[in-house]
């Protein structure tokens, strides 16, 4: 009888496929490991973090501008942010716009989120806790601490994949407009390989706070087919 310990490795890597839907860690040591995302992927966004960081207002601008195009992504900013207590905000459309009091506080927070994306330890679990939460957060849950006892957030899911994808196209094409002698081709290429891959995990985690389990969604699609038979 043939050595165990001489036998070839098993051709499947395991994943507990319900520790991958309910535990953070696991889920996204499973992403990582899917997308590639290595260590030197975050290393790289690191590297970059100084070059970035001049991009990130006109980024975050641009963000609002493609958000206001669109009435039903601009109605969520006519109530009043959890976090904002400053002056009046707008509370009709036709007010809306980036001098908004309410607007400039988000723009803020989304500075800081966007500056995490190139400055976070991205070997450390409270960095993609943070990133969790900022999917909990638009769910409805409180997501950090600071939102416990503060009125409910909820951003529809499209809306919220749709803007990442854009932010991608923005980031893509600012790294790519970066001067050769400031950054080669081959780091930028790295740079975006590496962000690519971190937003995908970013979208998974946005799909943890948002999808439903399979007795969910299992429940759900019962309860619709009662109330709708054709359904």
């Amino acid at each position: 009888m043939r050595d165990p310990s001489t036998l070839p490795e098993p051709q499947f890597k395991h994943y507990d496929r319900d520790l991958i839907r309910d535990d953070l860690e696991h889920r996204v040591a499973f992403a990582r490991d899917f997308l590639r995302f290595t260590e030197d992927d975050g290393k790289v966004l690191n590297s970059v973090a100084p070059l970035i960081a001049p991009l990130i207002k006109p980024t975050v601008d641009g963000v609002y501008t493609q958000l206001f195009r669109f009435d039903y992504t601009s109605l969520p900013f006519l109530k009043k942010n959890a976090d904002y207590a400053g002056e009046a905000h707008a509370v009709d459309l036709s007010q809306l716009n980036h001098d908004d009091p309410q607007i400039s506080h988000r723009k803020k927070i989304l500075s800081v989120y966007v500056g995490k994306m190139f400055t976070s330890d991205f070997e450390s679990l409270a960095t993609w806790a943070y990133f969790d939460k900022v999917a909990m957060m638009h769910t409805g849950l409180a997501g950090f601490k600071h939102r416990a006892k503060k009125d409910p957030l909820v951003v529809d899911l499209q809306p919220m994949a749709l803007l990442l994808g854009w932010v991608v196209d923005v980031v893509v094409k600012a790294v790519l407009s970066l001067p050769d002698e400031t950054a080669d081709l081959a780091t930028k290429t790295a740079v975006i390989t590496a962000f690519n891959k971190l937003v995908w995990i970013q979208n998974d985690l946005f799909n943890k706070s948002y999808a439903k389990n399979d007795a969910e969604l299992a429940a759900a699609t019962a309860a619709r087919k009662e109330e709708d038979p054709a359904a």
